[in-house]
């Protein structure tokens, strides 16, 4: 007899009845009872939350057994999910919510969230309306990803977020994973020119907007992440003395608690307000995440000072390449441009065009 090992998990529904569920032959099952497998186990029926869990337990045990033994579900189960739209969905918001109870950052939490969504707007889209998991192959994937104008990189985001969001469901099924045999180009990196004269831009853009000043201010001075970091900046996040700015893992590129000094000259152009007020809105809500790009935009068409390819990230790697030649100290370096590695900062100061060095180069405790 054949052995099945299927991965059984659990869940509950919004009306707080639970159930059991995994994937077989390319199908979602889902089960509230033992019914199925000739067991009287109706978690359903406690009253009390504990027992159910227990009965729970005790179901989701009885169908890895049943699983392991050679059982198969019926083809026409009647708590079987027919479509795979709906199989699809269910296995994307499954695994998106076990990541929402992780310690990844809000920001790899967000890329998750909208490839997800993204890729269920294409499956709408379909006429087909009975597709399952085994035939998402990369032929069809391919077809999903040319229906938009993504840069090749932002491809890659969404296959790896993809790659992720349904990694167990293929392994469980004992299928390979399609979306890793996407293969899309390496975009270019641009290359943010650093500025030979700090002082002369930072004033012709403060006369230009206040905002855009103290961002450009705070990407110079503290090396700040301008789009996300600064943007979503709050009084709360300045300590009580205005010497330090702290970010929690969960607000950066890095995933790690980050604290950086404030420079004193930034001190003059804020106004501390309630901690959970955002620093440009004085509002709990900050602007959207393209203001600092359009009021770029506008300021880099009237200006007569800037140079190509300078944006504004070269604000963070002019600092970054006053803070290393000031130092010379790569450890100094990563602490203060929040990289989560040492590798990470020497690529960095490779395309700095400062002279390459290697982490085997690097002193070894």
């Amino acid at each position: 007899m054949v052995k099945h090992q299927k991965k059984v998990s659990t869940g509950i529904t919004k009306a707080g009845n639970v159930f059991v569920k995994f994937y077989c032959r390319g199908k979602r099952y889902r089960f509230s009872n033992g019914r199925a497998i000739d067991r009287e186990i109706f978690p359903n029926k406690e009253k009390c939350k504990r027992a159910k869990q227990q009965k729970l337990s005790v179901l989701k045990s009885a169908f890895e057994v049943a699983l392991f033994d050679g059982w198969l579900p019926h083809e026409k189960e009647e708590e079987t999910k027919q479509t795979s739209k709906g199989e699809i969905h269910d296995i994307l918001e499954s695994s998106y919510e076990e990541y929402l109870d992780s310690k990844n950052s809000d920001l790899y939490k967000r890329d998750l969230r909208w490839a997800m969504n993204t890729f269920l707007k294409y499956l709408n889209t379909l006429s087909k309306k009975m597709i399952t998991i085994d035939e998402l192959t990369p032929k069809t994937l391919y077809q999903f990803f040319a229906l938009y104008t993504w840069s090749n990189r932002t491809k890659r985001n969404v296959r790896s977020s993809l790659v992720v969001l349904f990694g167990d469901s293929f392994k469980d099924n004992g299928l390979e994973n399609p979306f890793s045999d996407l293969v899309f180009k390496k975009s270019k990196p641009a290359l943010h020119k650093p500025f030979k004269d700090v002082n002369t831009l930072l004033e012709d853009i403060e006369s230009f907007n206040k905002n855009l000043f103290l961002c450009c201010l705070l990407t110079y001075g503290c090396l700040l992440r301008p789009h996300q970091e600064i943007r979503n900046l709050k009084w709360g996040d300045f300590s009580e003395d205005m010497k330090h700015i702290s970010l929690s893992g969960r607000r950066n590129k890095s995933g790690r608690n980050r604290i950086v000094p404030l420079n004193p000259y930034i001190l003059q152009y804020l106004d501390r307000k309630e901690d959970s007020l955002n620093i440009f809105t004085n509002e709990e809500k900050p602007f959207n995440k393209d203001y600092f790009k359009t009021l770029w935009s506008r300021y880099k068409a009237q200006s007569t000072i800037l140079e190509d390819l300078q944006t504004l990230y070269s604000f963070r790697h002019t600092g970054a390449i006053e803070i290393y030649k000031r130092t010379n100290n790569l450890s100094t370096l990563q602490q203060a441009m929040g990289h989560s590695t040492l590798a990470v900062t020497l690529g960095y100061l490779r395309g700095l065009e400062i002279p390459s060095l290697r982490l085997e180069d690097m002193p070894r405790l």
